[in-house]
């Protein structure tokens, strides 16, 4: 009688794990246009760089539209939907990690040593995506969707000065 209750909690355990994952959405609730990615540098150091992901959005009415998170090149970054010249576009802005080390305190007492802050990890995304593959989080309701685009096209670096 114990080993069918132990196999039937195994079951139950193995079936939740698969429902973690996250699926992607073959249509996606609205249009989009030929996505473009640019990278970016500011003048100096402390401007940083990063890289400009645009997506044309064909809807006419995009104030319902509830755009969440881009997963580009290995990095996340919120989305954000602007109009230009009557166009939304979708953005997202991969910024590039600070190089600049902080400065810290090494000392044999470790108590001296509690203002240090631990460098910060980069999250790991859950998809597995090539270099001219995107994924965009939406919110359909309250359940959180997922739509790939593939094709971005990379367009002229901008350094700004």
């Amino acid at each position: 009688m114990k080993a069918i209750t132990y196999i039937i909690l195994i079951l139950g355990f193995s079936f939740t794990g698969c429902s973690s994952q996250k699926k992607l959405v073959e249509n996606a609730p609205f249009e989009v246009g030929e996505a473009t990615c640019q990278r970016w540098s500011g003048g100096r150091a402390e401007s940083g760089s990063g890289i400009l992901l645009q997506v044309p959005l064909l809807e006419e009415n995009m104030d319902e539209m509830k755009l969440q998170q881009a997963y580009f090149r290995g990095k996340i970054a919120e989305v954000s939907l602007k109009s230009i010249d009557g166009s939304w576009f979708a953005e997202a802005n991969f910024k590039n990690t600070n190089m600049e080390k902080p400065d810290m305190v090494m000392h044999a007492d470790s108590k001296k040593e509690v203002g240090n802050t631990p460098p910060k990890l980069n999250e790991k995304i859950p998809f597995e995506l090539q270099e001219d593959e995107c994924v965009l989080s939406y919110l359909d309701g309250d359940k959180v969707k997922y739509f790939k685009l593939v094709g971005i096209k990379e367009k002229k670096p901008l350094i700004y000065q």
